[in-house]
């Protein structure tokens, strides 16, 4: 058995319940303070005054893409043209490059530059690609710029960015080891259509879990869902550390590649995309209600959220099991009270508000009046869950939570109404967090709940606002095991 002494130990069941050690046994907790037998304890942790919550967890990011992303050249912060040609000119071995935020680098640049060779530029939204001309005659596309954007940019990627199953467990440890530092325990990924196959991705995951823990909760990609029915595999627990979810379906695109679907036209008078024919979607979604399945949606612009619904009440979900909505960044009003009667839980990632306005604002035609309701969402007694879509953003929850805390766009507050108080933030990555494992024993401080924790030097709920972010991570623990120290 093992005490954690010495410490502030947040329960969050409520705002300030707090103990002050605890013992664990097994990767269970057992007791805490005046309920603890001293007289069977085998190791003593010194907290030193720190705190400690419930292991932070991210409700959406793509760990493989994540832990690539780290092996790769990055652009993410560049704004001028020549420091870009200068990373690209540095990496002469490398093909993709990752972070680029849309700065008019156009194929011709390219081209005129690196003659002939092969250069994919990821745009930060990952939702787009700029690519020279040696690229789209090797993928039989065309375009004016050399800007692909969903499926097209998504076959770039897999075309060029090829990995082995060697490179696929070197990926996912990387990503492990960066979310350790950052306090997190657990993830929601999806990842398993993207590289090597559903088998091939899985058991790489599977081998690197073996010695490196971490609450592995992967969505399946449609493209997979035959290989998922084949495999016989059951839904959720595949073992401690590693569940498959539900079944990931992108219903539209982004804001900053104007492909988000939504009700008043863009500066263009587009108004959007739909990934799918709507046939071709009602089809599938009949299918994944066929296997009893629970549905995980992208979906960002209002008239795409309101059309989810639609498809939702006509094909509901089992009982007892819950769809997800991943980002849901614009609603129209109509839309909360037909959320409220839905099995759903909400994904959202608070960085997108400090990353994305003010500049998405521009593309509209008629600015929206709020983005990213989150307050809204709370108070219609919606369920949810705070991620990164990592590598989109950097998966470190307290990047997260300033977000949501204080809705900082560069130098304003943007629509102060939505903002969330500390602990509501603090819940989106532990409580709510948990909510789509079907798991009640992870979230909160309590006895028989798992032993997964996350120990800052500063108190989340009371740290200054300057010091927040860069509050430090002394001890990210997984099911008793200390994975990260400082």
């Amino acid at each position: 058995m093992i005490l954690w002494k010495n410490g502030i130990l947040h329960s969050l069941e409520n705002e300030y319940d707090v103990y002050h050690q605890m013992t664990t046994h097994q990767g269970v907790i057992v007791a805490f303070d005046d309920d603890i037998d001293i007289s069977n304890i085998d190791e003593v942790i010194d907290l030193g005054g720190a705190h400690l919550y419930p292991g932070f967890v991210d409700s959406h990011l793509h760990l493989m893409g994540y832990g690539r992303k780290l092996f790769r050249p990055n652009l993410n912060g560049l704004k001028v043209k020549e420091d870009i040609y200068n990373i690209i000119q540095n990496h002469p071995d490398h093909q993709i490059f990752e972070g680029y935020e849309g700065i008019d680098v156009t194929k011709h640049d390219l081209d005129r530059l690196f003659s002939h060779r092969l250069i994919v530029l990821r745009h930060k939204d990952y939702h787009s690609a700029t690519v020279s001309s040696a690229v789209l005659k090797g993928l039989g596309f065309e375009s004016d710029t050399g800007i692909l954007t969903e499926d097209k940019a998504t076959k770039a990627m897999m075309t060029f960015g090829q990995v082995t199953n060697d490179d696929l467990k070197a990926m996912f440890h990387r990503a492990l080891q960066s979310l350790y530092a950052f306090g997190v325990t657990g993830g929601h990924s999806d990842d398993l259509a993207y590289f090597n196959g559903f088998y091939d991705t899985l058991n790489a995951m599977k081998h690197v879990l073996k010695d490196h823990p971490f609450r592995t909760h992967l969505l399946m990609h449609h493209e997979i869902l035959d290989d998922y029915i084949q495999s016989q595999f059951t839904f959720l627990d595949q073992s401690d550390y590693l569940q498959l979810g539900a079944i990931k379906i992108f219903y539209d695109g982004t804001f900053s590649s104007k492909t988000a679907l939504v009700s008043k036209p863009y500066v263009d008078k587009t108004y959007g995309i739909r990934i799918f024919k709507p046939l071709d979607l009602e089809r599938l979604i009949q299918k994944i209600r066929l296997h009893q399945l629970p549905i995980a949606i992208h979906v960002i612009g209002d008239q795409a959220l309101s059309e989810v619904f639609d498809l939702f009440e006509k094909y509901p979900v089992k009982k007892g099991l819950h769809d997800r909505i991943i980002h849901a960044s614009l609603w129209q009003d109509k839309d909360f009270e037909r959320a409220k009667r839905l099995s759903l839980i909400f994904d959202i990632q608070p960085q997108f508000l400090s990353s994305d306005i003010p500049a998405i604002l521009d593309v509209f035609n008629d600015r929206p009046k709020s983005l990213y309701r989150w307050r809204s969402m709370l108070e219609k007694g919606l369920i949810i869950c705070g991620g990164s879509d990592a590598p989109v953003e950097i998966p470190n929850p307290l990047l997260g939570m300033y977000d949501a805390i204080y809705r900082e766009a560069g130098k304003e507050v943007y629509d102060k109404s939505e903002c969330l108080s500390r602990y509501e933030a603090l819940k989106l990555y532990t409580t709510y967090a948990n909510i789509p494992t079907y798991k009640t024993n992870r979230g909160q401080l309590k006895k028989g709940y798992i032993a997964d924790f996350t120990v800052l030097k500063e108190d989340v709920l009371n740290i200054t606002k300057s010091r927040f972010k860069d509050n430090k991570v002394l001890f990210t623990i997984i099911n008793e095991k200390i994975v990260f120290k400082r």
